[in-house]
């Protein structure tokens, strides 16, 4: 009995990876995200006392293919923006999802294939800004929007992705006082194009 049991389960999981003909396919999870860390100095961005200015951001996303070329997920974005005792941080989370476009049906080697992709995303974030004294002043951000670009796979598991961004951002102050020269809320727009590394979990 238990020979038939393990027997199943391993034509069962044979039956599930050869089920997966590609990346983008039903079961693959897709692992990546962006980060930086950035340091301005100079005349152009230090203060009155040489001090410059000091960015980071990280933001790593997963997802998982619940049907062929059709992706859900999640992501988390930190942001911190420092200047001697001057700091502004970020904390934020979203869904994404996304629809990735199979132009490689009939290849046979996976390297060299190429998967344009477009996603759609929600976040939340909150914003605390520290002008070093006894006050920090507080701000959500929401923001929803989409992206659009290529997947180039550099083998059967890692893809370059080249893609460009436009999202629409509203931010609320939360703090009762809001600080001069600030409305309550406050609205933009922004548009970012980058490329970054994707990892596909298949097979």
């Amino acid at each position: 009995m238990k020979r038939l049991i393990l027997l199943v389960l391993i034509l069962t999981m044979a039956s599930l990876a050869s089920a997966q003909s590609s990346p983008v396919d039903k079961g693959s999870m897709i692992v990546g995200g962006s980060a930086y860390f950035m340091s301005h100095s100079g005349d152009l961005y230090e203060d009155g006392e040489g001090n410059g200015i000091t960015s980071i951001y990280f933001q790593p996303e997963i997802g998982y293919f619940m049907a062929p070329n059709i992706m859900i997920g999640g992501f988390l974005l930190y942001n911190s923006t420092s200047q001697d005792k001057y700091k502004v941080s970020s904390f934020g989370i979203g869904p994404q999802v996304g629809y990735y476009f199979n132009m490689d049906k009939g290849r046979t080697e996976i390297k060299g294939s190429v998967y344009p992709y477009i996603k759609g995303f929600l976040s939340y974030a909150k914003t605390t800004e520290d002008e070093g004294d006894d006050e920090d002043y507080k701000y959500s951000m929401t923001s929803f929007g989409a992206r659009g670009g290529i997947m180039y796979m550099l083998s059967e598991a890692v893809a370059v992705d080249f893609g460009l961004q436009y999202s629409s951002n509203t931010c609320k102050q939360t703090d009762p006082e809001v600080p001069e020269g600030m409305d309550d809320s406050e609205s933009g727009s922004s548009l970012m194009i980058g490329a970054g590394i994707t990892a596909f979990i298949w097979k």
